[in-house]
């Protein structure tokens, strides 16, 4: 009998410990549960408490737990990809305003561990308010690969001889400016993947002005294609004792048509010195006109998948597999907008594609007959509404 009662009794402290363990293991575990439960987000916060302090460490994990509940919706909302570009916005922008949209929430289970408290909470998103968020801060953009920028901003400091910038020796490769660094990281942070630079001037008769401070339309726009880049952004920035200005104007790389224009001009903080003053200046000046210029450019670029228009291109006197081969990764790789490629018709020397193309059959072939690196010699026309002939010689 005695050891029917031992049995027993070692058999509910067992069980006691594995209750504890499980509650150890389900508060020390994710700070957010992995799948969403039908009545919100499960979330996890915790604060140390202060001098015994129960009710102000069960406010401050109370507002922990909606917070991560917050960015745990966004991030299942969004996905991975969309926050990659705007880490920093979503960090310090979209979760703070986020927060304002908490519909309600339920406090699920609480406790107070040695100097923790711990709050468990289910959180419920005003989904159609933060619809407006998610559009103001720019997370609501159509899917696609983003809108690949080629920046040409050339940079004039006090006491120099004139202007620096990289295309005047680009085989050198000297690295990024401050000024450039400002610039791509307040793109990248607005949805823009930047194009890489190009070791090579673009060859021609006019390669010397290729090298020139200040380029017309249809000289950046000849780097940009070679760059592969959808737009270009050309401009200058100056820096004087106390003021930092920048002038900005964003062009289509395919057709130099201009898209945007911004400037901006900030006076710089006394109350720093030395690089940090300057730094802060140009950080200062690349936001504010940023801000402005990158959301027009966006909506000249939007892809929204409705918009793509659909037609036929024949390519006639193909000589090899090869030659075709060849000619469809050039469309995918080098003419921006190309959503899709698709074989539908072989006969002799002739091979007809159906090509998806944002901007339409009259500005592809615009695009097509701007190129100066195909692969090999074409004539370009286009015969009907929906086909281009492509003659290889």
């Amino acid at each position: 009998m005695k050891r029917e009662e031992s049995l027993l009794f070692s058999g509910r402290i067992l069980l006691c410990v594995l209750a504890v363990l499980f509650s150890l293991i389900s508060f020390r575990g994710p700070a957010v549960a992995e799948e969403p439960e039908k009545n919100g987000i499960l979330a996890i916060g915790t604060a140390r408490m202060s001098q015994g302090n129960v009710a102000e460490a069960r406010k401050r994990a109370l507002s922990a737990a909606l917070g991560r509940g917050v960015e745990e919706y966004l991030l299942r909302r969004l996905g991975g990809q969309a926050l990659a570009n705007q880490l920093s916005v979503f960090v310090e922008e979209l979760v703070p305003a986020a927060r304002e949209e908490v519909a309600n929430f339920n406090i699920v289970g609480e406790e107070e561990t040695g100097e923790h408290y711990r709050v468990l909470v289910s959180v419920r998103i005003n989904e159609a308010t933060l619809e407006r968020v998610l559009e103001e801060k720019g997370f609501l953009r159509e899917e696609g690969p983003p809108v690949k920028v080629l920046f040409m901003v050339s940079n004039r400091e006090p006491g120099a001889e004139g202007p620096v910038y990289w295309w005047k020796s680009p085989e050198e490769d000297r690295g990024l400016l401050p000024m450039e660094l400002a610039l791509h990281r307040a793109f990248e942070e607005r949805g823009f993947s930047l194009a890489s630079r190009t070791l090579k001037v673009p060859e021609g008769e006019e390669e010397e002005a290729l090298r020139k401070p200040d380029l017309t339309p249809e000289q950046a726009a000849e780097w940009g294609r070679v760059c592969s880049a959808e737009v270009v952004v050309i401009g200058s920035s100056l820096q004087s004792e106390g003021m930092i200005s920048i002038y900005l104007r964003a062009l289509d790389a395919a057709t130099a048509a201009p898209l945007a224009e911004q400037g901006a001009q900030v006076r710089l903080d006394d109350s720093l010195s030395g690089q940090d003053r300057i730094q802060d200046g140009i950080e200062r000046a690349v936001q504010r006109v940023s801000e402005r210029l990158a959301p027009v450019v966006q909506e000249a670029f939007q892809r929204v998948e409705g918009e793509v228009d659909r037609f036929h291109l024949t390519l006639q006197g193909l000589g090899s597999f090869q030659q075709l081969k060849r000619f469809t990764q050039y469309l995918k790789e080098h003419i921006p907008g190309v959503e899709s490629l698709s074989q539908t018709r072989f006969k002799g020397d002739s091979v007809t594609l159906a090509v998806g193309y944002r901007e339409g059959v009259d500005h592809f072939l615009e695009v097509l007959r701007a190129r100066e690196d195909m692969p090999f010699f074409a004539e370009f026309r286009k015969m009907g509404e929906g086909e281009v002939v492509v003659t290889l010689r």
